[in-house]
């Protein structure tokens, strides 16, 4: 039967469209009849409104990210910290430098966190559990001191610096994300270091994550962020002291001769001289020798060494230190002194400083000057050069005075 088309006006009642409809079954989908079929009445149908609406979207919650800044100054033998939050300093560290891998995550442990670097054949992380700092040496486990070896502040500086990010008393206040157990952290990580830069953020930049108390934290450190020379807040302290500014920073490996320029905003480093083994690991070991060379039955571990040297004081021209076992070793102390003086890397440094300091200022800083000893011993043999006393400047807190300093450049107080 042929198709018969609906050419009637356009008025035509809804019956007689049905009854087209009816008399011509074959009548396609693509036909005008369909386009001018009635239109359902939403008043005499009120469910026909509710399922024709469209379902309402979900409100997607959007945590804006919140970047921190932590000024990092890992040493061989402390790793020190400046955490900052809306331009201002919010924490201090200062923490061991030694680390210890260890077969599950301990809780209840500062610097311990669960980490991944990498991935296995199958895409799957690569799980590492560490713990840093003092609390190291409690794991029943080989730990490892940076001291231990030349290359080891870089080796292990990803581990360094997540070690510090754990031990912050506020990590989680400082990340984002609307999920109480998976969090964000975004970080601007500055850092004093000798080290090349570019081999930091490489190690650091594999680290996508970190579990602390089985909190997960995704990583995302700034591009932006700077690496400085180590000891660079010395100069920022001895800024306005003149247009050429020399640093000598004694730590616990080197005793660092720098030269700065003051001419501009900010100083510039124009010279550099580490003298590796002018540092207080040398002394502790001519101070070792001193002390067996008065009675070898009475040995006192270098660990004991350290904690007798940074105890110590200076009096009335006297040296004073107590060994364990109450015994007064001043004595040897100073020897120790003398000789380190003397005789070692640190010589060098001096003698380095014994003609420029007689016109430019030195600024005398690091772990070494915390001993009221050693900065009376080594102002006293700077003057034999005839350096004037008041070109011989010791900052307050020398051994944190690199760090702290910092904070001229990145609070909104000091900018």
């Amino acid at each position: 039967m042929p198709r018969k088309k609906v050419t009637g006006d356009v008025e035509a009642s809804s019956a007689q469209l049905d009854n087209e409809s009816t008399v011509n079954p074959d009548i396609e989908q693509g036909d005008e009849l369909l386009e001018e079929a009635p239109k359902t009445d939403v008043t005499a149908n009120p469910e026909a409104e509710q399922t024709n609406e469209p379902k309402p979207k979900k409100t997607r919650v959007t945590v804006p990210k919140r970047e921190i800044t932590i000024i990092l100054d890992g040493g061989r033998s402390r790793i020190k910290v400046l955490l900052i939050v809306d331009g201002q300093v919010t924490s201090n560290l200062v923490i061991d430098s030694v680390v210890c891998q260890t077969d599950a995550p301990p809780f209840g442990e500062l610097g311990a966190f669960t980490m991944s670097r990498g991935k296995d054949e199958n895409k799957k992380d690569i799980i590492e559990h560490w713990v840093v700092g003092s609390s190291a040496k409690l794991q029943g486990k080989p730990f490892t001191s940076m001291s231990d070896g030349e290359n080891h502040k870089v080796d292990y500086f990803p581990i360094l610096a997540l070690g510090a990010i754990a031990s912050l008393p506020n990590l989680y206040e400082l990340s984002t994300g609307s999920n109480e157990k998976t969090r964000s952290l975004t970080i601007k990580l500055i850092t004093l270091s000798l080290a090349n830069p570019l081999d930091l953020k490489a190690g650091l930049g594999a680290c996508k994550w970190m579990k602390v108390d089985g909190i997960k934290y995704s990583l995302s450190f700034s591009k932006t962020a700077l690496n400085y020379p180590e000891g660079y807040g010395a100069a920022l302290f001895g800024q306005d002291k003149g247009s050429t500014v020399y640093t000598l920073d004694v730590g616990f490996g080197t005793a660092c001769v720098s030269q700065y320029n003051n001419q501009g905003k900010l100083p510039k480093r124009v010279s550099h001289k580490p003298n590796g083994g002018g540092g207080i690991s040398t002394l502790i070991r001519e101070f070792a020798e001193s002390v067996a060379n008065g009675d070898s039955s009475r040995l006192i571990k270098p660990s004991q060494l350290r904690e007798i040297l940074e105890s110590s004081t200076f009096q009335d021209g006297t040296v004073n230190a107590i060994a364990p076992d109450g015994r007064e070793i001043g004595s040897a102390l100073e020897v120790a002194i003398k000789n380190w003086i003397r005789d070692t890397p640190l010589t060098f440094a001096l003698e380095s400083l014994s003609t420029v300091g007689r016109k430019h200022p030195i600024v005398l800083c690091g772990g070494g000057f915390e001993v009221p000893a050693v900065q009376h011993l080594v102002k006293e043999a700077l003057m034999q050069s005839s350096i004037p006393q008041n070109n011989l400047i010791f900052p307050p807190s020398p051994g944190l005075i690199a760090l702290s300093e910092m904070t001229k450049i990145y609070t909104q107080t000091n900018a």
